[in-house]
């Protein structure tokens, strides 16, 4: 199934969790579903040790590089992703071990992420982008931009950190021992507010069927590789506009957490969206759209 909506994505999450009963043929991916956006264009790429999907909108412009959370797959950008298309060019990818790039070779580290990052823009043809990574997205962003600073024409960090969390090793755990069902509830009081669970949108269910329909074994590599992020303090010197956007209602990457990064790299503009949680393009996707809009004025 090529899926270009969050709703095309959570009806892909439950076919696919109806396949591992019902034997349901996996050649499911090749249908496409309408949606009211026109399709975003979808290229498959190559990297060094697996291949991904990349989807793209918009023709002309910039290129811009969107890198999503973990546990999640590049529809998280899809919100945001036709207005920030307005003359620019805008990419997402599966990073490795989600979406189209489930089961790809673990373990890893966030130096092959970053790597990977790289062979993405290499594989669409662009020198240089403004990377925008959420969390593990925005782990793999700045760990990229320490490697190779030159392939960047902005960074934005949304929910991010830049040193790991002790908590890492536990969700490895826990995904592999307890499953992919018990990591719903904590994930998603994480990444929500109070008020978009209970409404339980297109948004919600979208990030509550990819999590449940996730691999334990790619859950588990992701937070170790997530365990080896070591970039804070080596973007001092990175020379690039840089924005850190914080979500006044995250309780994951709090706002404090966000001001030290961006006390750590001067000259990058610290915001905060007000009532905006971890999740901020699918529970805010209006004020991130218009935040980065305002940054690459």
């Amino acid at each position: 199934m090529t899926v270009t909506s969050l709703a095309d994505a959570r009806v892909l999450g439950l076919a696919k969790r109806m396949s591992l009963d019902t034997g349901f043929p996996r050649q499911l991916e090749t249908v496409t579903m309408v949606d009211a956006h026109p399709p975003a264009q979808l290229h498959r790429v190559r990297l060094a040790d697996h291949e991904s999907v990349v989807a793209q909108r918009g023709d002309t412009g910039p290129a811009v590089l969107l890198v999503h959370a973990l546990g999640l797959d590049r529809q998280m950008w899809e919100p945001v992703m036709d207005a920030l298309a307005v003359g620019r060019r805008v990419f997402a990818y599966d990073v490795r071990g989600h979406g189209s790039a489930t089961g790809s070779p673990s373990p890893y580290t966030m130096a092959d992420t970053a790597r990977d990052l790289i062979g993405v823009l290499d594989a669409i043809g662009v020198e240089r982008a403004h990377v925008v990574g959420l969390s593990f997205g925005g782990g793999i962003a700045q760990t990229a931009a320490v490697l190779a600073p030159e392939r960047f024409a902005s960074l934005a960090l949304l929910a991010t950190t830049d040193f790991p969390f002790d908590a890492f090793e536990g969700r490895a755990s826990s995904g592999e021992n307890d499953g992919m069902a018990a990591q719903v509830a904590p994930s998603l009081t994480r990444w929500f507010t109070a008020d978009a669970l209970a409404v339980n949108g297109e948004s919600v269910q979208y990030a509550r069927e990819r999590v449940l329909g996730g691999n334990t074994t790619d859950w588990a590599a992701a937070w170790r590789a997530f365990k080896s992020l070591d970039v804070q303090g080596k973007l001092a010197s990175l020379g690039v506009p840089t924005l850190v956007l914080a979500g006044e209602a995250d309780v994951s990457t709090t706002p404090e957490i966000m001001r030290g990064i961006a006390e750590r790299i001067p000259g990058s503009h610290f915001r905060v969206l007000p009532g905006t949680p971890h999740m901020q393009p699918l529970e805010q996707p209006g004020l991130v759209a218009a935040a980065l809009a305002e940054f690459w004025r």
